[in-house]
């Protein structure tokens, strides 16, 4: 199919809405798709998927449709389901705690997972804190990469001391680390939270390694399997205790599945997630999110193999411009991480980190970004629309020399549309450089 030239560049008079629809007449009918109900994102408040794709407004058969009271015949029926915490019909006793349409995506993320069972909250870092509050750790070990909310969480409650450990780290350093709490902290008391690979910079640990000295001492194992999904990794087969994941990403597909999931390999501790549930009210997510949920996971396996291959070729884009320095993924051969990548991967997803040369002034970097037509810049990732936000790594500055380093997700836009994107940008921002 012939299509229109892409004619969006610094010659190109308007607003950049307007720019943005004369870049958009150029691209393939997906790109368009995805875009054209997001030229203005002040008409549609920044959200990225207003026209409802991916069947959005998909209702559910079990038809709780997100209503708070369940009923019951008698009051002993109430009465023990009070006590149990769970209705007769499925579900919870109180329905926003936990709908039917929640409990089948738990039911699901468990068999996906192989684990005993599993529990959705209200967003990937409502999952996180329910881990911590139900386990109560005094001690917890954690990358020093780590998701920056999770950080910020442990943190500012202050209720666990927090060891850190390099984010790429072998199985000694973290047995060390370990001794080192146990002379403090009882491993009962104690958690090994693992993250892999790291967010924005993407360090891969020896994963097995980390979880044989955590078995040996005793110690509680989680895992953020965010970047990875069920798809490409499953915590719970490699001896990890429970798996996190946001489900706003991959399970979603397309940003309108704020939840995160906790899959438990053993009863016990699914019994503890699920009572923290009932204390915070924390397992209240809507019968919508749920319902796409549980239909989207379907395709996820599908949607990550798109955004993967996308995402290889941007990066091999980036890799050709002379104000690239590096590239931070660990699926690039040239990753001091790939080889435990095709360890415990094999695959990639969406995500990769552009290291721009230092040299590059960071005014001109900003100007590229800003120049993007179809990248926008916004949290999150995983999702059907490509997007770029800076990377600042929660470590010592001292530990990265470079230049600014930006994350880019692939979306499900058509490759050669997004890479029309980067070079206008690049003419727009870069002119000198190319040259």
């Amino acid at each position: 199919m012939l299509r229109a030239p892409h004619t969006s560049s610094p010659a190109v008079a308007g607003s950049k809405i307007e720019r943005r629809k004369a870049f958009l007449d150029g691209c393939g009918p997906e790109t368009r798709a995805i875009h054209a109900p997001i030229l203005d994102l002040a008409a549609s408040r920044g959200h990225l998927n207003p026209s409802g794709l991916g069947e959005a407004r998909a209702s559910s058969a079990l038809g709780s449709v997100g209503q708070s009271s369940v009923g019951f015949d008698s009051l002993g029926d109430y009465e023990a389901a009070d006590a149990a915490g769970r209705a007769p019909y499925g579900g919870a006793e109180y329905g926003v705690v936990l709908s039917p349409e929640a409990e089948a995506v738990c039911a699901k993320f468990a068999r996906l997972h192989g684990g005993a069972g599993a529990v959705v909250c209200a967003s990937g870092l409502a999952a996180i804190a329910t881990v911590l509050d139900a386990f109560a750790p005094r001690a917890v070990l954690i990358p020093d990469g780590l998701y920056f909310p999770a950080w910020r969480y442990l943190s500012e409650t202050g209720r666990a001391e927090l060891l850190t450990y390099p984010a790429g780290a072998s199985g000694e350093e973290v047995a060390a680390l370990i001794r080192e709490a146990g002379t403090r902290v009882a491993p009962a008391e104690t958690m090994l939270y693992l993250e892999a690979p790291a967010s924005g910079t993407f360090e891969i640990p020896d994963i097995a390694g980390l979880v044989a000295a955590a078995r040996a001492a005793g110690i509680r194992t989680v895992m953020d399997n965010t970047w990875g999904s069920h798809v490409r990794f499953r915590p719970l087969d490699h001896g990890i205790a429970l798996a996190v994941q946001a489900t706003t990403k991959y399970e979603g597909g397309y940003g309108d599945t704020p939840s995160g999931i906790v899959v438990a390999r053993d009863e016990a501790d699914l019994a503890r997630l699920r009572r923290q549930l009932r204390i915070s009210g924390n397992g209240a997510v809507s019968p919508q999110t749920c319902t796409r949920l549980l239909h989207r996971v379907d395709s996820a396996e599908h949607r990550l193999d798109r955004h993967a291959a996308t995402a290889a070729k941007l990066m091999g884009w980036f890799e050709d411009r002379p104000f690239t320095a590096d590239i931070l993924s660990p699926v690039r051969a040239a990753s001091p991480y790939h080889a435990r990548f095709r360890q415990y991967f094999g695959a990639g997803n969406s995500l990769f980190t552009v290291v721009f040369d230092e040299g590059v002034p960071v005014e001109r970097v900003q100007a590229f970004v800003d120049a993007l037509l179809l990248f926008r810049v916004a949290e999150s990732w995983g999702g059907h629309v490509s997007l770029v936000l800076p990377v600042h790594p929660r470590r010592d500055p001292a530990m990265r020399q470079g230049g600014a380093m930006f994350r880019f997700n692939a979306g499900l836009e058509e490759a050669g549309d997004l890479i029309a994107d980067l070079e206008q940008a690049a003419r727009a921002a870069f002119l000198e450089n190319l040259a």
